[in-house]
C-alpha cells in the first residue's frame, strides 16, 4: 500500500534536475560567494562602506541556503519517503566534507601555523576539542592559530550554521516519520503556523534582537511550505513572486524591515532557481562547489590574512576566491562527488 502510495506521489510530480535545468548551482554559489565577501571585512579590518550592511549581506546569503535547502529536500521525502534512506543521503551531503575540513583544519592548517612548538599544539586539549565540529558542538578556536590576526582565535567563523541546517533536517525527519508529510496540505499548514509564529513572536522587529536558532529555520520552513504545492508553484511561480514583492513592499512600508526579508526572499528565489537560464543554469558544469566554497573560505581568509598582511582589501579579497573556489572544486571532486555517489544504496 505504501509502494503504491509513493509511487503515485511521484507520478503526481514533475522530476526536479539539479543540473542543468535550474538555476539552483548558479544560486548557492552565488550565496557562498556572499558570505565569503561579507567576511572579508572583519578579516582584514577594513571599514565597509556607510551604506552597506556587511552582516545582513553575509545573513541574507545564508537565509537563501536555509530556503533552498528547505524546497530541496522537502522534494526529496517527498519522492522518497523513507526514513533512513532520507537520513543517510542527508549524512552523505553533510559529514563529508565536514570531516574533511575539520581534519585538515587541526591536522594540516593548525600545526603549519600555530605560534606554539608542535608538541605543545599536539598536546593542547583545544586541538582535540575542536573535533567537537564532528558532533555539530561549534569550537572556533585551534591553540596558537590566527591568535595575531585581525580577526582572532577563529579558524573557521562559517561551521555554526551547519547544526541549525541539520536541526531543520532533524525535524522534517521526525515529521515524515509520523506521517505529518504524507497529506502535503497538511505539513503546509504546519510550516505556515510556524511562520506565523516567528512573525508575531521571534522577528528582530519586534524583539530587537536576531536569534538566528529560530530565524534560519523560518526561512526553511518556507522553502519547505512551497514544495508543499510544487507542481502549483512551478505553474505560477511568476505570481507568486509578484504577491511576494507586495506582501514585502507593503511591511517595508509599515516599518517591518526584517520581516520584509522573509515575505520577499523565498519565494522569488525559488522562482528564479526553478528557472532554467542560459548561463545561470551552467553553473554547475564542473561541479556543485558551492558547500566546498562556503566550507574553506574562511581558513583560507584567516590564512591568506596571516600570510600577507599588507595585503590591500581587493588584493587580498581576489586571491582568496580564486584559491577558495580551487579548494571547493576539489572537495567536491575528491570528497563530496564520491560519496554522494554512495546514494545509489538507498534509492
Amino acid at each position: 500500500m505504501d509502494k503504491t502510495r509513493t509511487q503515485e506521489n511521484m507520478n503526481r510530480m514533475e522530476p526536479l534536475r539539479l543540473h542543468p535545468v535550474n538555476n539552483f548551482d548558479a544560486l548557492r554559489l552565488a550565496a557562498a560567494l556572499a558570505v565569503l565577501y561579507s567576511h572579508q571585512y572583519p578579516i582584514t579590518g577594513t571599514t565597509p562602506p556607510a551604506w552597506m550592511n556587511v552582516a545582513m549581506v553575509g545573513g541574507v546569503a545564508v537565509m537563501a541556503f536555509f530556503v533552498i535547502s528547505g524546497y530541496l529536500v522537502t522534494l526529496s521525502w517527498f519522492y522518497q519517503p523513507r526514513l533512513w534512506a532520507f537520513c543517510a543521503k542527508r549524512a552523505l551531503r553533510i559529514w563529508p566534507a565536514l570531516l574533511t575540513v575539520v581534519l585538515l583544519a587541526t591536522l594540516v592548517l593548525g600545526s603549519s601555523v600555530t605560534t606554539l612548538p608542535l608538541p605543545d599544539y599536539f598536546r593542547h586539549p583545544m586541538t582535540w576539542d575542536y573535533l567537537h565540529n564532528l558532533l555539530l558542538q561549534t569550537r572556533f578556536g585551534l591553540p596558537g592559530v590566527f591568535a595575531g590576526n585581525t580577526f582572532p582565535d577563529t579558524v573557521n567563523g562559517s561551521l555554526w550554521t551547519i547544526p541549525i541546517e541539520v536541526s531543520c533536517y532533524a525535524v522534517l525527519a521526525a515529521a515524515g516519520a509520523c506521517g505529518l508529510l504524507r497529506f502535503r496540505w497538511l505539513w503546509a499548514a504546519i510550516c505556515a503556523a510556524y511562520l506565523l509564529w516567528f512573525l508575531t513572536h521571534k522577528t528582530v522587529d519586534l524583539t530587537g534582537v536576531m536569534t538566528h536558532w529560530w530565524e534560519f529555520p523560518a526561512y526553511f520552513a518556507f522553502g519547505s511550505l512551497i514544495a508543499s504545492f510544487h507542481q502549483q508553484f512551478l505553474q505560477r511561480r511568476a505570481l507568486f513572486a509578484a504577491i511576494a514583492c507586495a506582501c514585502a513592499l507593503t511591511a517595508y512600508a509599515c516599518g517591518f524591515s526584517y520581516s520584509a526579508i522573509l515575505l520577499f526572499l523565498p519565494a522569488v528565489l525559488l522562482a528564479v532557481g526553478t528557472a532554467s537560464w542560459p548561463v545561470l543554469s551552467q553553473a554547475g558544469r564542473f561541479g556543485d562547489v558551492s558547500y566546498g566554497t562556503y566550507l574553506y573560505a574562511f581558513p583560507i581568509q584567516q590564512t591568506v590574512r596571516l600570510l600577507a598582511p599588507d595585503l590591500g582589501f581587493t588584493s587580498s579579497l581576489a586571491i582568496v576566491v580564486m584559491l577558495t573556489l580551487v579548494a571547493g572544486w576539489l572537495s567536491w571532486r575528491l570528497v563530496e562527488q564520491p560519496a554522494l555517489r554512495l546514494k545509489t544504496r538507498w534509492q
